[in-house]
């Protein structure tokens, strides 16, 4: 891509101005479409009109760019001049991406805009037989950057060529109050029969140091009874499970350094020795922040009892620029951790709250587009006594009504309540209650049981079932 300024003249107009040079001179002298860096961070930003974007990572840079050649160091105090305003997304009809917690994959149209390609072979009319190959993982944290669009059914709903017109970043700068333009999506075409695959997921696509997590496997559409599975990670060529006479397979896996990131694949074997392995695209990534020991983590006391209260405090005083500073708190049985506090751009973040179970508790700060992490510590929480809601018959208007009152348990931190129609908390939610007590009547054609669940300090507490029958 031909940049429009020269790098070497752009360094020479840098260096001529001092660090007490205002803002507007440093503009000036790093003209809009720039890239720029700093001197104590390997941070890479596009400039466009006083403010800068940041890089995620190499895959986003080298949808726009073949290498770096053009990046101009600058120093810290003129980088600051310009305004963080955003991420560079992925370049539009480039490459094909997906979140690792959603086997949907997805085409990108300008400023961001997400197109689900509805069938495999609406992927490989679009992108080729190697349409998996171009298939790129975009962490959680990042996904909030695209704005979901019109799906894709057939490849004449879609034009990559038409797409990777745009050439420049600031083409892609999504406007403000913009809404993604609704278009028609063909009816996808008729299929036979389906062929079979194995997919593979985390519980949670970002983790901590020592953390565990669910790694799970599956395979759907098999006309054969599955003989075996083996679990692989990118880092070793060894199963790291297996499993026999099943068509699902699944194992914990322990962080055991950071940074990390590891990509999760499976292979299976039919009965009659055919396989079937997960597509290079479709593999579970999970990413494992760098523990940083410039962020300290202290809490008190270590051991407590249900409900009681524990001070913790995250120093990250040693780190300047610090755009995003966050307790995050990981339950066991949660799939992801919690976000505990957020203390904006504070280098101290502290406070203190009530625990009701054992918990690790740890930070993260972002400074110039780069995410560290501190090691975490663990609040060891004795005690079996952590409040449930209370779900209570109060009438009986017929016989095929009932009126529920919702009693939502009292203390600090327990958030929001809601009564399902069934006994799990995943099961269809009939009322959400913001505050201590709530009603509701509710009419049933068939036997049928309703259950309440409570946020207790991050994780939900179910209440007692009531069942009735018409």
């Amino acid at each position: 891509m031909k940049l429009p300024f020269s790098p070497r003249a752009l360094a020479l107009a840098v260096s001529a101005f001092s660090v007490l040079a205002a803002p507007m001179a440093v503009h000036a002298a790093v003209p809009s479409g720039s890239l720029i860096k700093g001197t104590t961070s390997n941070s890479v930003y596009y400039v466009e009109a006083g403010k800068r974007y940041a890089f995620p990572n190499e895959q986003v840079f080298k949808s726009w760019y073949a290498d770096f050649s053009a990046v101009v160091t600058v120093p810290d105090t003129d980088l600051a001049a310009f305004t963080l305003s955003g991420n560079v997304r992925f370049r539009p009809g480039t490459q094909l991406i997906k979140i690792t917690t959603d086997p949907k994959v997805y085409a990108l149209s300008r400023f961001g805009v997400l197109r689900w390609i509805m069938s495999e072979q609406v992927a490989k009319d679009l992108y080729g037989a190697d349409w998996n190959t171009k298939v790129r993982d975009v962490p959680d944290t990042f996904f909030m950057n695209y704005v979901r669009g019109s799906d894709i059914g057939q490849a004449k709903d879609y034009s990559a060529p038409e797409e990777t017109v745009i050439a420049r970043i600031s083409d892609d700068i999504r406007p403000l109050n913009f809404v993604p333009p609704a278009l028609p999506t063909s009816e996808p075409p008729a299929t036979s029969q389906p062929t079979a695959s194995i997919s593979v997921v985390v519980s949670t696509s970002q983790a901590t140091l020592n953390q565990q997590v669910l790694v799970f496997a599956s395979v759907v559409d098999a006309v054969r009874p599955i003989s075996k599975i083996d679990i692989y990670s990118d880092k070793q060529t060894v199963p790291l499970a297996t499993c026999v006479q099943s068509k699902n397979c699944s194992f914990t896996y322990t962080v055991d350094q950071a940074p990390l990131t590891i990509a999760f694949y499976a292979k299976a074997t039919d009965d009659l020795g055919a396989a079937i392995d997960t597509p290079v695209g479709s593999r579970a990534t999970l990413y494992v922040e760098q523990v940083s020991s410039d962020i300290q983590m202290s809490l008190y006391p270590y051991v407590t009892t249900v409900g009681s209260r524990v001070s913790y405090t995250s120093d990250a005083a040693k780190f300047q620029g610090i755009a995003s500073h966050k307790v995050y708190v990981a339950i066991p049985g949660e799939p992801n951790p919690i976000l505990w506090k957020d203390c904006g751009a504070e280098s101290i973040c502290a406070s203190s709250s009530p625990f009701y179970r054992t918990s690790q508790v740890f930070s993260k700060v972002t400074v110039g587009g780069q995410m560290y992490q501190s090691a975490s510590v663990t609040v060891s929480v004795s005690g079996n006594g952590i409040p449930k809601p209370t779900l209570t018959l109060i009438a009986k208007p017929s016989t095929n009504q009932a009126t529920l009152r919702l009693d939502a348990p009292s203390g600090e931190t327990i958030g929001w309540s809601t009564i399902v129609a069934g006994t799990s908390a995943d099961d269809k939610a009939i009322a959400l209650c913001e505050f201590s007590t709530c009603e509701i009547t509710v009419q049933f054609s068939k036997p049928q049981s309703y259950t309440a669940f409570t946020d207790v300090g991050g994780k939900l507490e179910g209440s007692n079932s009531l069942h009735f029958e018409p």
